[in-house]
């Protein structure tokens, strides 16, 4: 396989990546009755969306020239993972819900996994920008990742406290 073959493999498979994130929290978004827990799924589905674009601009690049074209992608300018601030406030008003504790779960293992392609392929690919590029999705991820993680353990002991099983 020719190094343009498997640069073009790379995308494919990390535009697919972004794809299924960006449907769970698009569907989950479209079916939560929560209005915080909307808001939030909200914007990790844009979030992806963004994923997707910048991947997809860098294939045709590929396709078309050869190579990739980062000049525009800006990620210092990208607030990727801390757009929705965790507080007090907005844990009351998630409220427990089952379901949304649920994507939220999903989005963690939907996350890691990204994020260990990300670096897989960041430490398996010979050019330089696919390279930059798969090290700035992984950072990005890892951003969405905290903040899921954070806010899975946080439901979980309310779910855990509402079934009696608190304080553990």
């Amino acid at each position: 396989m020719s190094n343009k073959e498997q640069m073009v493999l790379a995308l494919r498979n990390a535009i697919m990546t972004e794809v299924k994130g960006q449907q769970l929290y698009a569907h989950a978004a479209a079916t939560t009755e929560n209005v915080a827990a909307k808001l939030m799924f909200d914007q990790l589905a844009k979030d992806e969306d963004e994923h997707v674009e910048i991947l997809q601009t860098q294939y045709k690049h590929l396709e078309k020239s050869g190579k990739l074209d980062l000049s525009q992608v800006q990620p210092g300018e990208v607030d990727h993972g801390a757009g929705t601030v965790i507080d007090d406030k907005f844990r009351k008003s998630l409220g427990r819900g089952k379901f949304e504790l649920a994507v939220v779960g999903i989005g963690c293992d939907l996350e890691n996994k990204a994020i260990a392609y990300y670096k897989e392929q960041a430490a398996l690919v010979d050019d330089a920008d696919l390279k930059q590029l798969f090290t700035w999705l992984a950072e990005w991820e890892e951003g969405h990742l905290a903040q899921l993680m954070e806010l899975e353990k946080f439901m979980q002991d309310d779910y855990w406290a509402d079934q009696g099983f608190s304080p553990m």
